[in-house]
């Protein structure tokens, strides 16, 4: 079966991660993404370490099936090259600071002008207006300023940025969520749209019901750690040789619990019956739980709760989580093929038969230049004296 985006042509500005994992996940379902690099040193992800045979696990990450151009976009000739794939394309994405794709010529209103069917995507940190707009801006900062950090981390210490790059994921997923419903309307308008995409405004969105607390009550969530801040026994807890979590949403879950482990006085206590009775007795619930969750290996109380249909998990490392079976009964990572790196695997989309049916290793720089001139019309001689003049790079 054909994958939904192919025929879709991308246009790709991007680097490092927020508009890398959108215009990746656009090429995983089946549209073709011609990456834009420069000539000298391209994506700034292909530098950051750790690195194997010479290739970034930042780049890797978030560059499958796409092709890269490496071309001088300050050169008449390097523009006269992009303005020519700019013209048939579906979708362009960008995160440069914002202002950078204008002086370079290459904004929404200049692609507009030649394709007024485009769909043109900027990624910033905060937005293209507003008082924060011309703020530098990267994930850390995105989270301080949204106020997801001050949800992060234990009560006593200070807030805690979370561990991923949320800010950068999170607004590439709203990048894809935006263009794909923009190309749905463009089949009833026929025009093209502009989105205008802020790690800022995808953080605040994010933070759920945090936000939703404090818009009802005017109060400031506090944090809990691994806890959540009503609801009650919810956490990490030690067990006997490593660490466990338990979620309990509803009553009948916190009796199953007290059942599971013997807790008959917990589960009889009236005071604790209810969601709200626990939370006004946490520490007097910790303080009867914990002993008893001490005494069990983390396996045994996986095993027990499971039988007894109780919320828990091992706190898995991330090797633990991707070699887990689970993972890949799921088909939730990809073995691919790279020229340089050599043998790849990566995680993979949870859409399953929605993606692609063949995917690509992400690109070496410039490896697919001549490739793209000839498809745009170049001949040898154009392409030949293209490269000489240095205004664009074909992968050695």
């Amino acid at each position: 079966m054909q994958a939904p985006l192919a025929g879709i042509r991308v246009v790709d500005f991007t680097h490092v991660i927020a508009g890398p994992f959108a215009t990746q996940i656009l090429g995983d379902l089946g549209a073709e993404v011609t990456k834009i690099e420069g000539v000298q040193h391209g994506d700034v992800g292909r530098e950051m370490a750790p690195m194997k045979n010479d290739q970034s696990h930042y780049f890797v990450a978030f560059n499958r099936n796409k092709r890269s151009l490496a071309v001088d976009l300050k050169s008449p000739e390097g523009k006269r090259v992009v303005m020519a794939l700019l013209r048939d394309a579906d979708v362009v994405v960008e995160n440069f600071a914002p202002g950078v794709i204008e002086r370079l010529g290459f904004g929404y209103e200049a692609v507009k002008a030649i394709n007024p069917r485009v769909v043109y995507c900027s990624v910033s940190g905060f937005g293209q207006h507003g008082p924060l707009a011309n703020k530098r801006s990267l994930d850390l900062v995105a989270q301080a300023y949204s106020g997801m950090m001050s949800t992060n981390g234990n009560p006593d210490q200070e807030p805690l940025k979370v561990g991923v790059p949320i800010g950068d994921t999170a607004s590439g997923l709203f990048a894809v969520i935006g263009i794909l419903a923009a190309l749905h309307r463009r089949r009833d308008t026929g025009q093209g749209e502009y989105l205008d995409i802020a790690m800022y405004d995808s953080l605040l969105t994010l933070l759920a019901n945090h936000g939703g607390y404090y818009l009802a009550t005017g109060a400031q969530p506090q944090r809990a750690g691994s806890g959540h801040y009503f609801t009650v026994p919810y956490g990490t807890f030690d067990a006997a040789d490593g660490q466990i979590v338990i979620a309990i949403m509803t009553d009948t879950n916190w009796l199953r619990l007290c059942q599971a482990l013997g807790l008959h006085e917990l589960a009889a206590d009236a005071r604790l019956a209810t969601l709200g009775g626990r939370a006004e007795h946490r520490d007097y619930v910790y303080g009867e739980l914990c002993p008893v969750l001490r005494r069990h290996t983390v396996a045994e109380l996986i095993e027990l709760l499971a039988q007894a249909d109780v919320a828990c998990a091992p706190v898995n490392d991330i090797g633990a989580a991707l070699r887990h079976p689970h993972t890949a009964a799921r088909g939730m990572t990809m073995e691919l093929r790279h020229p340089a790196y050599g043998e790849l695997t990566v995680a993979s989309l949870p859409i399953g038969s929605l993606m692609r049916g063949e995917h690509r290793a992400p690109p070496l720089h410039g490896e697919h230049t001549v490739a793209i001139l000839q498809e745009l019309g170049f001949d040898a001689a154009e392409i030949a004296e293209l490269l000489a003049r240095r205004a664009l790079r074909q992968a050695s």
